[in-house]
């Protein structure tokens, strides 16, 4: 790869280049004017001299006179040469010590900037939480170091946050293996088993397996959502009704009533995610209601959001897990939510495609008389401007 040179010298360059330009230009015109002057000062002279080198008078004496008009203008040429000259000598020191002046004041603007570099270079993954700290420099550097400071801590939420991920994931499916594990080691000290055993050791196998195998598909579908196309023309009306079609029989198993209030809105968006989306907050809410609860859904719209609002009449959650409960794993009763099967991925995949869609979830109110839990998507005519 070709060496390159560096900022301070490439400003230097330009710069120079520039002050040679204006320099020479302004010689040259400054040395044009003078030279007409002088020209027009020459004949000025030359006229009031006699042209005659010498004369005879009446006598036959011959008298002789200067060629003043001639040593004039060889002076007024000669002037005029070094004139020239020197101011082009004159021009060309300019030029060199501006030149000097212009590096070394280049490199002192451009000082922070270099700080700036070091200090980048020495970032590592283990210090991203430390912002660079930049004592001087100029509007511009402040704002650039602001705004890389910005992106420092973006990047540090989100390794943060993956970091965090990966632990939960790990944990996630490393619990089913330790108890799967736990329960052979059990079984193969049993020097005789019997066909209860045996039944014992598979369905715990299967339970642990479809566990594992629901956390698996949870994960590939978060992964799977940045590549999912959003083209579908929806109705959002039509697909929650569908939601509840698909989900009767399990409110029917608690003996929850589901039912859809009048309302509809358009969308442009993954036809696939949005039923996800309802169908995880609609199956959230069969899972944590009262037996012989209720849960609702009702779609509004205004000028920029479609809204689709679940209510429950479950037992409420605690005001300060209302934004934990769509992070990944969280669960607010970890016991309960194990037996029912949860991993806690389930609304933080809605809130995953929430953002794909311009969109956002979050809990409108709960209390004790139950929740109502809302999902925001970008209507059509805005979804068009992104």
């Amino acid at each position: 790869m070709k060496e390159r040179f560096s900022l301070q010298w490439k400003l230097t360059l330009m710069t120079a280049l520039l002050i040679i330009v204006a320099c020479l230009s302004l010689s040259y015109f400054i040395s044009k004017s003078t030279i007409l002057y002088m020209d027009e000062i020459e004949d000025s002279v030359i006229t009031i001299f006699p042209k005659e080198l010498f004369s005879e008078d009446s006598s036959g004496d011959i008298e002789l006179y200067l060629d003043t008009t001639a040593k004039l203008s060889d002076k007024f040429k000669n002037t005029q040469g070094e004139f020239l000259g020197k101011s082009l000598l004159i021009t060309s020191i300019i030029t060199l010590i501006s030149s000097a002046l212009i590096y070394f004041i280049v490199g002192y603007a451009l000082r922070p900037l270099q700080q700036l570099g070091r200090q980048i270079e020495d970032i590592q993954a283990k210090n991203m939480q430390q912002p660079i700290d930049l004592k001087c420099g100029s509007i511009e550097i402040v704002r650039l170091t602001d705004a890389f400071n910005g992106m420092l801590k973006r990047l540090n939420d989100a390794f943060s946050a993956q970091r965090q991920f990966s632990a939960n994931a790990a944990h996630e499916l490393r619990t089913p293996l330790a108890v799967m594990q736990t329960k052979v080691e059990v079984f193969e000290k049993n020097k005789n088993p019997v066909n209860d055993d045996y039944q014992e050791v598979i369905s715990m196998v299967r339970t642990q397996t479809d566990r594992l195998s629901h956390v698996i598909d949870i994960l590939l579908e978060i992964t799977e959502i940045q590549s999912a196309k959003r083209s579908d023309h929806i109705s959002l009306a039509e697909l929650t009704e569908e939601v509840i079609c698909d989900l009767v029989a399990v409110g029917d198993k608690k003996g929850v009533r589901l039912t859809q209030k009048p309302g509809d809105a358009q969308i442009t968006g993954s036809d696939t995610l949005i039923y996800r989306a309802i169908y995880n907050l609609i199956e959230n809410a069969i899972k944590y209601n009262h037996q012989g609860g209720e849960v609702s859904v009702e779609i509004k719209k205004n000028d920029e959001f479609a809204k689709v609002i679940v209510s429950d009449t479950g037992p409420g959650i605690n005001k300060n897990d209302w934004e934990q409960i769509f992070e990944p794993f969280f669960r607010i009763d970890k016991s309960r939510s194990r037996a029912m099967g949860g991993a806690g991925l389930g609304l933080a995949l809605v809130r995953d495609i929430a953002h794909q869609h311009s969109g956002n979830v979050c809990v409108l109110q709960s209390s004790a008389q139950g929740t109502q839990i809302e999902l925001s998507l970008l209507l059509d005519s805005h979804y068009k401007d992104i």
